[in-house]
């Protein structure tokens, strides 16, 4: 009986984070579809729009307006920025206006509706993980650094 209260309480609470994201997303004007899967490297999202996910094994540098969990070890940078570092780190953008995100390790993974920039730029060797933009089909992270406008926006 456990069990089922606790699956109950899981759909409830994603059900209720997926109509936030759609109302964030219904907001933000001009965003299209990003997701990254499994990244290796370093990844750089900013602007407007909802974009979740979580860093496996790095860094996350973002605005103090994204929520970020899982910190072994965190602190502020020089421009308003804080930075966390650790395993199984997490983030999201839920309710932020304008924000900027810099993923940097392995196991890179988020998705969301985004308009802004992204920049990629993958390890040199091994796997990179893959990017997908929109309805386009997902292609392997760049080896080199590599900038997208996202939607309407621009870079």
């Amino acid at each position: 009986m456990r069990r089922w209260v606790v699956l109950i309480v899981a759909v409830a609470v994603a059900a209720s984070m997926a109509g936030a994201a759609h109302a964030s997303v219904a907001k933000t004007s001009g965003a299209v579809s990003l997701q990254l899967k499994d990244g290796a490297g370093l990844a750089k999202v900013r602007n407007r729009g909802t974009f979740f996910g979580r860093v496996r094994r790095g860094k996350i540098v973002a605005t103090p307006n994204v929520h970020v969990n899982g910190c072994e070890s965190r602190g502020e940078t020089n421009g308003n920025m804080i930075r966390c570092k650790g395993r199984e780190i997490t983030f999201n953008t839920f309710g932020a206006e304008k924000w900027r995100l810099r993923l940097r390790g392995r196991g890179i993974s988020g998705s969301g509706f985004v308009h802004g920039c992204l920049v990629l730029d993958g390890r040199e060797t091994g796997p990179t993980g893959t990017y997908q933009r929109g309805d386009a089909d997902p292609k392997p992270w760049p080896r080199e650094r590599r900038r997208f406008a996202l939607g309407s926006g621009s870079c």
